[in-house]
């Protein structure tokens, strides 16, 4: 009976591979505690007795190491904080999937028969306030009045449809809210309500992002609330 010393580099040969190698015998390209005690204990031993080196310098070099292999650890501990958050909030994302979430948005996106909802953001009180929606084309379809509100977010509510009463159709709306503040027309910013249809988790750019139904990519970072 043969005895095979390494059976599993084995398998990788009969097969046309080559087997990986140990990642414990391949020399380390870092610098660790061991080395540069060892770097040090070899400048000792070989320095010019007429002319030694300055205690203050080995203390200098001693307290530089501590201060770079500190710093390593606690680069390390911020890396594997930065991965556990990342994972977490990749968990919180993908249960948004079919959920509605708030963005900060003048533009929504209208589905078959249904309407379009968010808020318009009043930074103060605001008079005579209402709100206009525009198609694609960039024509008024319809005009509602709110009134006159107290400073904070006021929900609104479209129904998808012109002021005959007739439904558009499906496609991206923008919302534009115009108020009197201290005498003044300005225009409001507001939020849209968007459908999450799936979760990028990394990428090029890093991060989260939710895909929106009809109206693309969003940082998970932007989103304002659930719901």
């Amino acid at each position: 009976m043969s005895i095979i010393d390494n059976p599993t580099e084995n398998i990788f040969t009969e097969i046309g591979i080559n087997a990986p190698r140990s990642t414990d015998s391949l020399p380390s390209k870092e610098l660790g505690q061991s080395d540069f005690l060892a770097l040090l204990t070899t400048q000792l031993a070989n320095q010019d007795p007429l002319s030694p080196t300055d205690s203050k310098e080995f203390i200098s070099q001693m307290s530089q190491f501590a201060s770079v292999d500190s710093l390593q650890s606690l680069n390390n501990k911020f890396d594997d904080l930065t991965t556990s958050m990342t994972s977490n909030q990749a968990l919180q994302a993908s249960s948004l999937v079919g959920r509605h979430v708030l963005i900060p948005s003048a533009v929504g996106h209208v589905p078959d028969e249904s309407g379009l909802s968010g808020q318009i953001n009043l930074p103060t009180s605001t008079n005579n306030l209402r709100f206009e929606i525009r198609d694609e084309a960039g024509q008024l379809v319809r005009r509602i009045d709110v009134g006159d509100r107290q400073a904070g977010d006021i929900e609104f509510y479209w129904d998808g449809r012109n002021e005959a009463g007739e439904f558009l159709g499906a496609g991206q709306y923008e919302v534009a809210a115009f108020g009197s503040v201290n005498g003044t027309t300005e225009q409001l910013p507001t939020s849209i309500r968007a459908q999450v249809q799936s979760v990028n988790v990394g990428g090029a750019a890093g991060g989260i992002f939710l895909n929106l139904t009809g109206l693309g990519q969003i940082n998970f970072n932007d989103v304002k609330a659930v719901g």
